[in-house]
């Protein structure tokens, strides 16, 4: 799959990259949003705090991740590694968003601080931490170098974020629309995150990193990504209540877009469309919610 643009065309996608999807602005957008619909799904009132908290964690780890591979793995996107490796810019965003974390933080109830405390994960997803001998010296490993735990590390942490820290702003407790909530969370930032490693698959294996595509296969793992998702809507269909229904749409949308991006993109899928169209997936539960709210009020 190859697009053809114009010059004007290549200048508008360079600026949305350098100002949006290289600084991980993009993904933590969908992030933010996605928690909003998450809230939404376990009956909470709307409160912007998690919302603003799951924005601003999202910038550390995923352009801290991004700056440890430009100088420890090669990309395919060339562009990237050499916008990661010399950008002060991304300095000061980082900056920010550590005080952005730590002013919530200070104003948090006490349930939200110890929720916090799983931050430390996302921190050091990507920071090698863990030195191994090998051939008479020293490897440092990362989280991420787990075989096939990459994925499911990034969708774990996504998922805790986008179900805890609401319920600890609200402080209420884990209940069965929280438990099917999580089911679609996880199975649908899950789906997203192994995409990504379909267009990793390269530097991947270039650095030894085993993902679910690598160890089973392109094929095998769209098999696995769409029992999770079929599994999921089980789920929900089985348990769900009266108050659960009213997100079918939602959830049936999003599920059914992922599926077939599951069984479309590949190696050759253009690197723009799985920042921009792959993570912008990640609005759709929010925006078929709101829109739905916007019709009936």
């Amino acid at each position: 799959m190859s697009l053809e643009i114009s010059p004007q065309q290549e200048w508008l996608r360079d600026r949305a990259l350098q100002l949006i999807i290289y600084p991980s602005i993009w993904v933590a957008l969908a992030l933010a949003s996605l928690t909003a619909f998450s809230q939404a799904m376990m009956g909470l009132e709307s409160d912007w705090r998690p919302i603003l908290f799951v924005f601003l964690v999202a910038l550390i780890p995923y352009n801290l991740d991004r700056l440890f591979d430009a100088y420890v793995q090669k990309s395919s996107d060339e562009k990237a590694q050499a916008y990661f490796r010399s950008n002060f810019g991304l300095l000061a965003l980082l900056i920010l968003a550590v005080g952005g974390v730590i002013t919530l933080l200070w104003f948090a109830p006490n349930p939200v601080r110890y929720v916090s405390l799983a931050v430390v994960f996302p921190l050091v997803y990507g920071a090698p931490i863990f030195p191994i001998p090998r051939a008479k010296k020293w490897r440092w490993y990362r989280l991420k170098d787990i075989p096939g735990s990459k994925a499911w590390i990034v969708c774990t942490i996504i998922t805790y974020a986008a179900i805890a820290l609401p319920l600890a702003y609200a402080k209420t407790d884990f209940d069965t629309r929280a438990a099917l909530t999580t089911c679609f969370i996880f199975a649908f930032e899950g789906s997203n995150a192994n995409l990504f490693d379909v267009r990793d698959l390269e530097s991947d294996a270039r650095k030894g990193v085993l993902t679910l595509p690598l160890m089973v296969g392109l094929k095998n793992s769209r098999i696995v990504l769409t029992v999770m998702n079929l599994l999921m809507l089980g789920i929900v269909l089985f348990y769900g209540n009266a108050s659960i229904v009213s997100f079918y749409p939602e959830i049936f949308s999003a599920t059914g877009l992922m599926l077939i991006l599951i069984w479309t993109v590949d190696e050759e899928t253009p690197l723009l469309f799985y920042d921009l169209i792959i993570d912008g997936l990640l609005f759709l539960p929010a925006i078929v919610y709101y829109s739905f709210q916007f019709i009936i009020f």
